[in-house]
């Protein structure tokens, strides 16, 4: 069962990976 806690948490970590993956393909694009 999903719970909303884990629904929150799931977004969070999807965000902060797809700003890490665009931060570091700027930098070995720059």
């Amino acid at each position: 069962m999903i719970t909303d806690s884990q629904i929150y948490l799931a977004l969070s970590v999807a965000l902060m990976a797809s700003i890490l993956a665009i931060r570091l393909g700027t930098t070995l694009y720059a």
